[in-house]
């Protein structure tokens, strides 16, 4: 039985995908209400109504071959890797039983993240209410155990005082203020809350650790150089859910590794 919810929760992680970023998307067109959700999806190119068939998670992409049906307009491979992960994702949540609070953390990391993959930024909003939730359940926690918790917190605001003394030495406070943005940074901060400081740390390193292989892969198929702006969100992502779900699975290695060597 828990098999099949298993796949049942893939199936239904990568519909969520699609409305999540088909919402996403109109959401940033500023679409009004209704329409936001009611209009039918159509192409961006050629703003053709979409057929049922063109939309399947992940096997309408391969069907169609990256393209759109109807103009053959190439679609942003994100799209299907997007609804990927959010299958993997919410089938490894339930198999592993993790918190309750771990199901809306990833729903708020995947939409955050459609923005930080156009923009290169997060929108202000959801990042400080997201912040301010995580220090309300800090909060709410303490109290009902009768103990500070704190959780990661201390961490999280180390890495946040680390990069931006870093940035101050490298860029200056001017170049700052008008080429970086820490929501990246603010939304890791925010994870610390719910974490444990040696989850928050091996969240933080496996991030990096997929960052600078992509970064490599891209740079060595010429997609993109040193200067190119990254977005740390999407490895963010990817490091919480494998944290939440196999954190003593890779403490144990690791541990095993050091006594070998």
């Amino acid at each position: 039985m828990k098999t099949v919810l298993t796949i049942y929760l893939f199936i239904l992680g990568t519909t969520l995908a699609s409305f999540l970023n088909a919402l996403m998307y109109r959401i940033d067109k500023e679409y009004k209400y209704p329409e936001i959700f009611t209009k039918s999806s159509h192409c961006e190119k050629c703003n053709k109504q979409l057929k049922w068939y063109d939309l399947i998670p992940i096997l309408s992409y391969i069907f169609t071959k990256g393209k759109c049906s109807k103009c053959k307009e190439k679609i942003s491979i994100y799209y299907p890797i997007s609804e990927l992960f959010l299958g993997i994702s919410l089938s490894l949540l339930y198999y592993t039983q993790v918190p309750w609070f771990t199901y809306p953390i990833l729903f708020i990391l995947f939409c955050l993240t459609y923005f930080d993959i156009i923009y290169k930024a997060i929108p202000q909003t959801p990042t400080l209410i997201f912040l301010g939730s995580s220090i309300l359940y800090l909060v709410i926690n303490s109290i009902i155990k009768g103990e500070l918790i704190s959780n990661a917190i201390l961490s999280g605001l180390g890495v946040i005082v680390g990069i931006s003394v870093i940035l101050l030495l490298m860029y200056g406070i001017k170049n700052i203020k008008e080429g970086f943005g820490f929501g990246d940074f603010l939304i890791l901060f925010s994870l610390s809350a719910y974490l444990s400081t040696q989850q928050f740390w091996l969240l933080f390193w496996i991030a990096i650790f997929i960052a600078v292989i992509y970064s490599l892969i891209g740079m060595i198929f010429k997609k993109f150089d040193r200067k190119t702006a990254l977005p740390l969100l999407p490895f963010f992502s990817v490091g919480y859910v494998i944290v939440v779900t196999f954190d003593s699975v890779i403490v144990e290695y690791l541990s095993n590794w050091w006594i070998v060597f």
